[in-house]
């Protein structure tokens, strides 16, 4: 019986399967690998692990149903077995081969049966090295012809059902028995419970006498086999793992531009979409009208003219003036005649007295205005070219009737100035929507610098107002804006690209490496630009194979120093006091810790995604 079995899982990696070869009791082990194992991707896992099963004194073996599993598996010194079946098979042979058995019929058979198993599993090592697609089935089956169903044959299989027994074919089987009947034991069965047999039909004893000659072929071809298993696990090995070095790219220094006339970002061209955004406003407000009417009206009264002369009359013309003292003047509204005086004699007084003539006539107010109500009695001057001695004026009563009126009424003046307080209240309303983070939406950036507000319109026509009467005017106004915004996000994109158009050929970047640094906006007038500056790292693809056969027969110096061009070297030999990389290709494995150039047969891609 196996000391041990290893089941691994399809994504165990290399080193938990070391780890439980080493953790596992027992010389004898085996690891079953199932369909997919990460373990099965490349040969130089199996080199790794027979190496350090060999390091820590362990027999191990190889059970897989996939035939390429097992083809890699063997190209690497590892016994390789179908099932778990037959490999349990295969070891308890070779421990019934080992083991002395007092039951065993003449001639050895149970040996024969232990060699077949033994052999078997070398054959099947032999078979998988030199044709990975086909492994030979250790179990041998007994022809149906020449099946026994005796006793002991039904009590092995009663004894061990899920393992068959191994069987010598009749030609091998050696008796001493010449009766038809004769049975000889011809195999072990696989626990080692019992032996089993098998009748010896009539067509086998007559090849009794060959058995000796067979039974020395096999054991030279299993010798060979033997031979041939140890020579190739002894033969020297090399295996490197080359880590491409990474390279600097850049600075690249770009400047990307922000155009409105593009929609979709253009990479060669260096341009990102920019928007031009509609924004309105409107102002209204109630303003004073400054102007005013005036209206006045001038004041009325009666004039008595007294005439002294006592030799003749005298008339006033119509619209002669007359005034007070101050100066405020007056005007008669019709022509008035004043009679002569008469003179009387007084005969108390003995002499003549005169007897003044008057005449009173409507005048009005030359300067209209409350200025023109004087007080009775103030309008004594009489008009120019009338002598003062013989003709006297005065106003019996007051005049009356002088006033101002004043109206506010709107002018052109205060028009314009209620329009430029409108402008004023939409520049600043345009300034306040500018910075409204939700005015571009999403992710876009308002470059104010490219604000403009178009002329405003009033919601009446100015020119009605000028003249209305009234103490203020309502008047509003509206306007539209136009500003410039861009969404940023594709410039870092861009920028990217034109990275990668700089990675040298047969490099690829190395992914995530990118540094995109973004300045702060330039605005030009209607140009929108993003200096950015961009750096990443980039990696050498390698090809494997061409790196295998640049250090074939080559000192391990000159070949570590020949892959240390290409970046960083693990290169180790078996046995470690090996002087020089073996030239077969088959015992030397490159394998790249980066991109590759090819795929090895049967094993997933290095490749970095």
């Amino acid at each position: 019986m196996a000391d041990g079995i290893i089941y691994l899982d399809i994504d165990d990696e290399i080193t938990s399967a070391a780890a439980r070869i080493r953790a596992t009791g027992g010389q004898r082990l085996a690891v079953v690998l199932p369909y997919g194992s990460r373990v099965a991707t490349s040969r130089i896992n199996f080199r790794l692990l027979a190496r350090d099963a060999l390091a820590h004194e362990k027999r191990l073996s190889i059970v897989a149903g996939e035939a390429a599993t097992r083809a890699l598996a063997a190209s690497a010194g590892l016994p390789v077995f179908t099932s778990v079946a037959e490999y349990e098979s295969a070891i308890a042979a070779e421990v019934a081969s080992s083991e002395p058995d007092g039951d065993a019929a003449p001639g050895g058979a149970s040996a024969g049966a232990a060699m077949v198993g033994t052999a078997a599993g070398a054959a099947a090592l032999a078979t998988t090295r030199d044709d990975p697609a086909s492994v030979p089935e250790t179990a041998a089956s007994v022809p149906p012809g020449d099946a026994g169903s005796g006793p002991a044959v039904q009590a092995g299989a009663e004894t061990s059902e899920a393992v068959a027994p191994t069987v010598i074919p009749p030609d091998l089987v050696t008796s001493t028995r010449d009766d038809a009947t004769a049975y000889a034991p011809v195999a072990r069965v696989a626990d080692g419970v019992g032996p089993s047999v098998a009748p010896v039909p009539p067509a086998a004893r007559r090849r009794i006498d060959r058995t000796p000659v067979i039974v020395g072929a096999a054991l030279l071809a299993l010798a060979v086999v033997v031979g041939g298993v140890a020579a190739f696990l002894v033969l020297p090995s090399a295996t490197a793992v080359v880590t491409p070095r990474e390279e600097s790219i850049g600075p690249v220094a770009l400047r990307i531009s922000a155009s409105t006339e593009v929609d979709q970002p253009d990479v060669e061209a260096g341009i990102v979409p920019a928007e031009v955004i509609e924004v309105d406003v409107e102002a209204q407000d109630t303003f004073p009208a400054t102007g005013v009417r005036v209206e006045e009206t001038a004041a009325t009264g009666t004039v008595r003219f007294v005439n002294l002369d006592p030799t003749s009359s005298n008339s006033i013309a119509k619209g002669a003036e007359v005034s007070t003292s101050a100066g405020i003047r007056f005007r008669t509204d019709a022509k008035v005649t004043v009679p002569a005086a008469e003179l009387v004699f007084d005969p108390d007084a003995g002499k003549f007295t005169v007897e003044p003539a008057t005449e009173t006539v409507k005048v009005t107010a030359v300067d209209a205005g409350p200025d023109g109500n004087v007080a009775a009695n103030a309008i004594t001057v009489t008009p120019r070219g009338e002598g003062p001695l013989f003709l006297k004026v005065s106003n019996p009563d007051p005049t009356t009737g002088g006033a101002r009126q004043e109206f506010l009424r709107v002018t052109q003046e205060d028009v314009d100035a209620a329009l430029a307080a409108l402008q004023g209240q939409l520049d600043a309303a345009f300034a306040d929507r500018l910075d409204d983070a939700d005015l571009a939406g999403g992710e876009a950036t308002v470059f104010p610098e490219t604000a403009e507000l178009g002329a405003a319109t009033a919601n009446v026509d100015p020119e009605t107002l000028v003249g209305t009467e009234a103490d203020t005017f309502d008047l509003g106004a509206s306007a539209t804006g136009t500003v410039t915004a861009v969404d940023a996000a594709p410039v870092r994109l861009i920028a990217e690209a034109r990275l990668e158009a700089t990675v040298d050929p047969g490099h690829q970047l190395v992914q995530g490496s990118s540094e995109i640094t973004e300045s702060p906006a330039v605005v030009d007038g209607d140009t929108i630009t993003y200096p950015v500056v961009a750096t990443a790292r980039q990696v050498a693809i390698l090809d494997p194979i061409e790196l295998e056969a640049q250090i074939l027969g080559k000192p391990v110096d000159e070949a570590r120093d020949t892959l240390g061009a290409y970046g960083d070297v693990l290169l180790e030999v078996w046995p470690d006091w090996v002087a020089t990389i073996p030239s077969l290709d088959a015992r030397v494995e490159v394998t790249v810790e980066g991109p590759t150039t090819q795929t090895p047969t049967g094993a997933p891609s290095d490749a970095a995604p």
